[in-house]
């Protein structure tokens, strides 16, 4: 059942653009779990559906090219509006395809994952990867609207809750140290201990830096705090043929960025220390080789926020504040 308010907004942006075909971009998990969600369309529009397997490996130029062909053999139009329905992957892919066809049509996020929640559908970044390099392919395009509806946090297994829960920790780390302390009461994560508001104020502090620093230039790049080492955790588990989830590796780059922010002088020891804590409260801890860190390092070098093949990342000043 579709929640109230996101099919009243929903309907209005059909009835307010005069739209008359949508397409449905979505995980073909979501769509068998919640195959009735968009009847209530089919006596608004023509509505079409584009099913992809959400995985890591197919955010790729072949999934966007997939997409492109399916919008043109029916005769999409500019004014057409594209839902992309799931999760970070799926608003990723759909996001390009969104911005490049046609030379952009209009989009709305429908996230159903935490991660996508807080974070991924929202601000207008797009990425697909190439050669196991992280979004190096992508575009700026904010959609006309992202529709929350934690309902479906219901049905989403516990290791995609933890996904999206290390970028709930970014957020208290880099700009909430209110949240911070709300959250150390945990001792588990499930769709009834995250709490709305807190999705809330994450979204509401992704929204400010966006509207200061839309094409991640300044400010917005805190939003990157455990990225630069998550994405090269990444990339050495992808050439290693293995799998890891992108919060999995974030929360671990946090810990490494939160260690080099002590290191620097930043972070006080007992704050780093009670980080690192509270991150393997839920997250095990990698031990790599030397040469693994050796090759995480070297990735890190090309990460794409890189200048002058000088890597940059985001130290904490303290629990709430980021710097750059």
């Amino acid at each position: 059942m579709i929640h109230a308010q996101v099919q009243g907004k929903l309907l209005q942006l059909i009835a307010e653009n005069n739209i008359q075909k949508i397409a449905i971009l979505c995980d073909e998990k979501v769509g068998q779990l919640y195959p009735e969600y968009f009847f209530f369309l089919n006596d608004v529009a023509e509505i079409h559906y584009i099913s992809i397997e959400a995985l890591e490996k197919n955010k790729d130029i072949e999934s966007v090219t997939y997409c492109w062909n399916f919008l043109l053999q029916q005769q999409f139009s500019r004014n057409s509006l594209l839902i992309c329905w799931g999760g970070g992957t799926i608003s990723d892919i759909g996001g390009i395809v969104a911005a490049t066809y046609k030379r952009g049509m209009m989009l709305v996020n429908i996230p159903t994952t935490l991660l996508a929640m807080i974070d991924a559908a929202h601000g207008g970044k797009n990425g697909i990867n190439l050669q196991y390099q992280k979004n190096v392919i992508g575009t700026f395009y904010l959609p006309n609207d992202v529709l929350i509806d934690t309902t479906f946090l219901q049905t989403l297994p516990k290791k995609e809750l933890l996904n999206g829960f290390a970028e709930l920790i970014k957020y208290a780390l880099i700009g909430n140290s209110t949240l911070w302390n709300e959250m150390q009461s945990l001792t588990k994560i499930n769709h009834k201990t995250i709490k709305k508001e807190w999705i809330d104020d994450a979204i509401s502090f992704k929204t400010t830096l966006v509207q200061e620093d839309l094409y991640d230039y300044g400010v917005r790049q805190i939003l990157n705090f455990g990225h630069t080492f998550g994405h090269a955790i990444e990339r050495l588990f992808a050439e290693k043929k293995r799998t890891i989830s992108h919060g999995y590796a974030v929360a671990i780059g946090i810990c490494y960025e939160v260690l080099m922010s002590n290191k620097r002088g930043l972070l006080p020891l007992k704050d780093a220390d009670s980080i690192l804590l509270f991150i393997f409260r839920f997250y095990k801890n990698i031990k790599f080789s030397d040469s693994d860190l050796d090759a995480i390092s070297n990735y890190c070098f090309d990460d794409k926020k890189s200048t002058n093949n000088t890597p940059k990342f985001i130290m904490l000043e303290k629990i709430g504040k980021a710097i750059f």
